[in-house]
């Protein structure tokens, strides 16, 4: 008898809105082109300059959304195993998931810790990630076979409801950039370097803003802490399609050991 395949875990849509927008403006500037073409006889140079340039920024603006797309299905589980592969692993650690969404870190790491646990942190935003519900990250972790490694709590990464030196790994993907004050992403960074355990691990992968997150961490007891590509499509082309203004580095360090409690 044919058996019916186990539901996987679905991690939703990133920026569901942006890529609407993105897809609608698109549109937009073709029928525009085309429509100043097919209105203006004889088509004179500026109007076939003026048409040709809506069709460029309107292929431009389809690429986005296209890669968007292929990156929510595809391409964030590839860097979710690349981020995570950072981290060295022991199997015992207690790891917290800044910004968990529907579960793509919190439950590739719950994976990797075979006797330890797992807890994800968000404020649930459906602007950020399409149905973007605490209901669905438990459901995620169920399809995965891995709810008894996982829990998830409702919190600002800006006020993490944690003791100092809580857990031995923090990771996060995508997240602080949406926090809209300098003050504000660089304040969640200093919470992640304080719920860490001395000799605790971070992980972190974002699109702007790492530079900052880098320094933040450092002055936060992770001296080594640096930032590295993410791979050549989203680091070095994805850039050329958004003028500069989206660049994945991942961002990683280590806290300093010198106050690990005896």
């Amino acid at each position: 008898m044919p058996t019916t395949s186990p539901l996987r875990p679905d991690y939703g849509i990133d920026a569901p809105r942006a890529v609407s927008v993105l897809i609608f403006l698109s549109t937009i500037g073709v029928g525009g082109a085309a429509l100043l073409y097919a209105l203006v006889p004889n088509h004179p140079p500026v109007v076939v300059m003026i048409a040709l340039a809506l069709a460029v920024v309107a292929a431009d603006l389809l690429i986005v959304a296209a890669a968007m797309l292929w990156y929510s299905r595809v391409g964030k589980m590839r860097q979710r195993d690349r981020l995570l592969d950072l981290i060295v692993w022991c199997g015992d650690e207690r790891v917290l998931d800044v910004g968990c969404g529907r579960g793509l870190l919190l439950i590739g790491a719950a994976q990797r810790v075979h006797t330890g646990t797992a807890t994800g942190v968000d404020i649930w935003s459906g602007i950020d990630l399409s149905g973007n519900r605490p209901e669905a990250t438990l459901e995620n972790a169920r399809r995965a076979g891995l709810a008894d490694r996982i829990e998830v709590q409702d919190a600002d990464a800006q006020r993490l409801p944690f003791a100092d030196a809580s857990f031995d790994v923090v990771v996060s993907s995508l997240v602080l950039h949406n926090i809209p004050s300098r003050e504000g992403r660089q304040q969640a960074v200093r919470e992640i370097a304080r719920v860490l355990k001395p000799g605790g691990q971070v992980a972190l992968l974002d699109l702007r803003h790492t530079g900052d997150y880098v320094r933040v961490l450092r002055q936060g007891g992770l001296p080594d802490a640096r930032r590295s590509p993410a791979g050549l499509f989203l680091t070095w082309l994805f850039p050329l399609c958004t003028c500069g203004a989206i660049c994945f580095f991942r961002v990683t360090g280590k806290k300093s050991a010198e106050n690990r409690a005896e």
